[in-house]
């Protein structure tokens, strides 16, 4: 049995009943229109008359949504779809006999399940969701076959409602809304229910920092259209009963039945007024109503002098009056309306209450109503449900956000935020219990495409993407990469896997750090090679970007190119590269370095090509998208752009006489080598067993060329080269050649390297340790070579041991209770975390809890510095604590936590919180004692949430050198 879609079937037409929901009938229309895209054949939409039964005809589409259709008795009988009666979003897609051949047929379950059935066509066809929001052109096909095995019987959604909040949306979308359709009207937001209904989505906050949803469609046609296509509509957090922040300013005042204070104790007959006639107008429509009172745009309601109970009171006072109106207005059954709490911001405080003070979350008064919980308004969860909590009557919400407006510093201009984080955290609320509402603040929608998609559908099918599939974020990104890109480039290939790695190594650049919180001074210019890299990496990444640019030119593809990956990765590229630039122009600028000048220009141009950027999406598809790239982005000084400055330049002047100057190449001690201030460089590279080469960098800083030599007094001592003419900048390799080395194991030798010009020499001391296969060899400086003695020692070093967590040499399971790898994951590109994610294990070694043991080697004995790094994730217990425990060495058992007390999650007044969102890491330091040999450290799972990324060892008393990302990392994990 084949269904032909296409121009063996030219006489194709999709047919629905009269009596069914015009909503259904307008997303039909739309479906045709996808299969006119793709095939070029004009696919009718019919709709019959009142009261006539058709016989199925075969070449037909027929759409029905049981209990509102004439025609869905008849099609739930011919494809057997009685199996979807009752339930939630579902529906049956299959194809059936009928006289003279084929027919498809659809049959819904509800309004939403047609239309997901209806737009299962288009996907069929390879039409994305984002064929008009990010105008991906399907692959053109003459015709699309549909088999016998066709058939397809969805299951409900895993989340009830999931949805985008537009939020933050000025100056972008907010820009881009109003030149290209007047405003916030009902034409653009057709595009946008559309997109979320492609998306199998169902819900939406819509935008609100200057607009009003039910007032600017023009008027109520907003609400209205949204109900029809079968978007359920709702307002943020701080917009109860259906009326939107900004209606108070154009309704409040003394003559008005609304009076004028924004306060239910001043204003309780005009609040009361005011939200009536908001159930009024919108509450017969599909909502979920949004309970309770906060303060206007977003602020406290009561003040300063308000006890804990105060609010809680008051809160339950406002929700008591706003059910009695729900009641009045809408349903007198409150089980029939949808209705949630946020619990945000300062609201947490009183659902949680204290130990004197009950908060809401022991009050029946928020029975039936969901409370709609959020994390830290940077991706980590916060408070999740306990065991306790998680038969709340309502169920619980999570609101997540890809876009921030506020403190630390606000995100609000590409993505930022990986799939595996996202995954890992709505993972764990899912596991908590928050099935009923997912909101995704999108900010301006674009061009947050990508973690929108993902999003959306780990919402809708977390069987399949969910806990259960570890490797779900990369999964997801090579579908959904093969989805928009599917069309070949003028080359003729189709490069979804060059598309891939860009768009992977892009979320990453930017999870690393956000491009807001970007800086000259966030990667060290020199220590760890950490600039290098960046620099290396995001030249690579840009090529390879704008490359595809250019084979992508003149194609069907090229402006989706250009908008889900071409400008997202090239401008991310070159803000990361500019600002490393700018770091490295100051260092190098400080010390007279002439190659100051060519990151100076380097900075130049990113700056101007930043524009460039800005400008070439705003013309793409026309200039459909003109104004939407209008975010600041650069160097915020502060949570906003206020006091932003753009990147200095730094100019040098060549000195007047020749000068060489010489600098370890991943460390900030530079000398000149003259006679008066002559430094004697050291490094400590190769007092790790496993390293052997040092490298060097030699610089003209003067007005002529140099002759150089290089010698050694060792001759296990070789060299890139031994003499040459020093005209610009040279990096000159020391190599170590272990295999002449006669030192014993956990013994050091030293050589001493001199670079000698006609006016200058350098010394650089190279201690040496012995050669050693230990596994996880901790380095140490002997006592012999520390700072004080002659030579200069900044004090600090690079030494240490890295340990990835993932790299454990023995683990314990007990039970379904397990350490589980994460990669690629976090700023260090693996991970480890417990399972099962809610759990919680006794804080104690004989403890039958999941823990991991790594095997490590010290070449003496002491006390050792052991640095742990974790995801920067939140308590989500209530208990205020993230902990671990750890057995090290000679050390007893002793449980450790990430966060300090005191610690409060999503609270710009807490440092320590602000500092882990802004450097993507918590950091924790423990002194233990090791025996000289080998020593194990095991590590044991206490509290949920904890995501373990890496282990530094150093010998205690030693000072680690600055950096951002540290010793051992490089880009491709």
């Amino acid at each position: 049995m084949e269904f032909i879609i296409g121009q063996n079937n030219p006489e194709l037409k999709l047919i629905l009943a009269s009596d069914e929901w015009p909503g259904v009938i307008r997303i039909a229309k739309k479906v045709a229109g996808d299969i006119e895209l793709v095939t070029g054949t004009a696919a009718k939409t019919e709709v019959m008359q009142p009261g006539v039964t058709p016989d199925l005809k075969a070449g037909c589409i027929y759409a029905a949504t049981l209990g509102h259709s004439s025609i869905a008795d008849l099609l739930m009988h011919k494809a057997e779809a009685s199996c979807i009666t009752g339930k939630r979003e579902c529906y049956v897609f299959d194809t059936v006999d009928v006289d003279g051949g084929t027919a498809l047929v659809i049959t819904g379950s509800d309004k939403r399940g047609t239309i997901y059935g209806l737009f299962r066509i288009s996907e069929l066809l390879g039409v994305s969701p984002w064929v008009w929001f990010a105008d991906v052109v399907p692959e053109k096909k003459d015709n699309v076959i549909l088999s016998e095995d066709t058939r397809f019987v969805s299951k409900e959604p895993s989340v009830e409602y999931r949805g985008i909040f537009i939020n933050d949306e000025w100056p972008s979308f907010g820009n881009w809304t109003f030149e290209h359709f007047g405003g916030f009207t009902s034409e653009m937001y057709e595009h946008v229910f559309e997109l979320i209904l492609r998306l199998k989505g169902n819900y939406l906050w819509p935008a609100m920092w200057t607009s009003n949803f039910s007032l600017d469609g023009p008027g109520f046609s907003n609400a209205e259209l949204a109900d029809e296509m079968g978007i359920v509509m709702s307002n943020s957090h701080h917009e109860p009963c259906l009326r939107h922040s900004e209606e108070w300013d154009l309704v409040k005042g003394d003559d008005t039945p609304y009076g004028k204070d924004w306060n239910f104790d001043k204003n309780r007959e005009g609040l009361t007024n005011y939200w009536r006639d908001g159930l009024i107008r919108n509450g017969k429509l599909e909502n979920i109503i949004t309970m309770g009172m906060r303060g206007e745009r977003d602020s406290e309601i009561m003040g300063a002098e308000a006890t804990l109970k105060d609010n809680i009171d008051y809160i339950k006072e406002v929700v008591e009056v706003q059910n009695s109106l729900i009641r009045e207005t809408v349903d007198p059954d409150l089980g029939k309306v949808p209705r949630m709490i946020a619990i945000y911001k300062e609201v947490e405080k009183y659902y949680y209450g204290d130990a004197d003070n009950p908060g809401l979350k022991e009050w029946d008064g928020l029975d039936g109503i969901t409370c709609m919980l959020c994390e830290d308004n940077h991706g980590n969860m916060r408070g999740l449900p306990t065991d306790d909590d998680r038969d709340h009557d309502g169920g619980f919400g999570m609101y997540y956000h890809f876009d921030y407006h506020g403190g630390p510093v606000s995100y609000e201009w590409i993505n930022s935020t990986s799939l595996k984080k996202t995954w890992e955290q709505m993972c764990e609320a899912y596991e908590a219990g928050v099935r009923k509402i997912w909101i995704v603040n999108t900010g301006d929608l674009k061009p947050q495409e990508l973690p929108i998609s993902f999003f959306m559908d780990l919402a809708y099918d977390y069987d399949k993407w969910g806990i259960s599939n570890i490797s779900s974020a990369d999964d997801y990104l090579k579908i959904w990469t093969q989805e928009q890109f599917s069309c070949p480039g003028s080359d003729g290939q189709v490069h979804t896997g060059e598309i891939r790695k860009l768009l992977d190594d892009y979320m990453y650049l930017n999870l690393i750090r956000k491009p807001e919180t970007l800086r000259a001074d966030t990667y060290h210019p020199f220590n760890y090679g950490e600039s290098k890299e960046i620099l290396k990496t995001t030249r690579r990444m840009y090529e390879q970007a704008d490359s595809l640019s250019r084979i992508y030119e003149g194609t069907l593809i090229h402006d989706a190119y250009e908008e889900l990956v071409g400008f997202p990765v090239k401008a991310a590229a070159n803000l990361h590269f500019m600002q490393t630039c700018a770091g490295r122009n100051m260092a190098l600028a400080r010390v007279g370095c002439l190659s100051a000048n060519i990151y100076a220009g380097y900075i130049d141009e990113c700056f101007k090509r930043d524009a460039e950027l800005t400008d070439m999406y705003h013309s793409l598809a026309d200039g459909k998208w003109s104004g939407m790239m209008s975010s600041e982005h650069m160097s915020f000084m502060n949570w906003n752009e206020e006091e932003s400055l753009y990147p200095l330049r730094t100019y040098v002047y060549p000195y007047r006489k020749p000068r060489m100057i010489v600098h370890l190449t991943n460390a900030d001690i530079f000398t000149t080598g003259e006679d008066w201030t002559r430094k004697t460089l050291v490094s400590t590279d190769c007092l790790d067993p496993k390293a052997d080469t040092v490298s060097v960098t030699m610089e003209n800083g003067g007005s002529s060329d140099l002759e150089w030599s290089v010698t050694s007094d060792r001759e296990w001592i070789a060299f890139s080269a031994e003499k040459g003419t020093l005209k610009g900048v040279f990096e000159l390799e020391i190599k170590v050649n272990r295999s002449a080395l006669d030192i014993p194991e956990g013994n050091a030798d030293i050589a001493t390297v001199t670079i000698s010009t006609e006016v200058s020499h350098v010394d650089v001391m190279i201690p040496v340790i012995g050669n050693s296969t230990r596994k996880n060899y901790i380095p140490v400086i002997p006592d012999k070579y520390v700072q004080g003695r002659d030579y200069r020692y900044p004090g600090y070093d690079q030494l240490c041991l890295v340990i990835d967590a993932d790299a454990y040499d023995e683990e314990h399971v007990t039970g379904d209770a397990k350490y589980v790898i994460l990669s690629p994951f976090g700023k260090y590109g693996s991970a480890i975390k417990a399972y099962p994610v809610t759990a919680h294990f006794e804080a104690r070694e004989d403890a039958d809890s999941p823990h991991v043991t790594y095997n490590v080697y010290a070449p003496e004995e002491g006390d050792y510095e052991l640095t742990f790094i974790t995801a920067p994730s939140n308590p989500i217990d209530g208990s205020g604590r993230l902990r671990f425990g750890i057995k090290a060495g000679e050390s007893p058992y002793m449980t450790v936590s990430m966060v300090d007390e005191g610690y409060m999650g999503g609270e710009n007044s807490c440092a320590q919180w602000c500092r882990a969102v802004l450097d993507q890491e918590h950091r924790k330091n423990v002194t233990v004692r090791l025996h000289k040999g080998e020593n194990f450290i095991t590590v044991h799972a206490v509290d949920p949430g904890l995501v373990l990324e890496r282990i530094l060892i150093r010998k205690s008393g030693t000072k680690p050198a600055p950096g951002y990302m540290g010793p051992g990392w490089r880009f491709d994990r």
